[in-house]
C-alpha cells in the first residue's frame, strides 16, 4: 500500500512538473508577430518594425522618461503606417534609429506597451548586399 501512494504521488508530481515546462516553453509560441498596421487592442503581440528615424529623441539617442522610453516603430513593407512604444527595461546596445526591432507586449489608448524587457534588435544582414551583387553580376 505504502509503495503504490509513493508511485501514485511520485506520476502525479511528473504530469505536473511536465505541465509547467510545457506551459512555459510554448507560451511565447502563442503570441502573433504583427506590424504596426496590424496591432489590435486586448491582445498581446510581437510587434516587428523598424525604429522610425529621430523618434528616440535625447542627446543620447533615447527619449527615455520617468514612465519609460517612447520611440516609434514604422511598418516594413508599409511605411506610412507606424505605431508609438512605451518600453520599460534595458535597452540593447544595437538600438538606433532604422533599426529592426521586435517587442512584445498590448495595445493600450493608442500606444503599444510592451513588457519589460521584451525588446530585442535585429541585426542586418551582413551578407543582403554581397548576395545582391553576386545575383547581378
Amino acid at each position: 500500500m505504502r509503495s503504490r501512494l509513493r508511485f501514485i504521488i511520485a506520476i502525479s508530481l511528473a504530469v505536473v512538473l511536465g505541465g509547467y515546462l510545457a506551459f512555459t516553453s510554448l507560451g511565447g509560441t502563442l503570441e502573433t508577430y504583427a506590424g504596426p498596421g496590424e496591432v489590435a487592442a486586448q491582445k498581446t503581440y510581437r510587434l516587428n518594425g523598424k525604429v522610425a528615424p529621430g523618434s528616440p529623441k535625447d542627446a543620447a539617442g533615447l527619449a527615455q522618461s520617468s514612465q519609460g522610453l517612447t520611440f516609434t516603430v514604422v511598418d516594413k513593407e508599409d511605411p506610412s503606417k507606424t505605431i508609438d512604444v512605451l518600453y520599460r527595461g534595458d535597452v540593447p546596445d544595437q538600438f538606433k534609429d532604422g533599426r529592426e526591432v521586435v517587442v512584445t507586449g498590448a495595445l493600450e489608448n493608442g500606444t503599444f506597451v510592451a513588457r519589460p524587457d521584451s525588446l530585442v534588435t535585429l541585426c542586418p544582414s551582413k551578407f543582403t548586399d554581397a548576395a545582391d551583387e553576386s545575383a547581378s553580376r
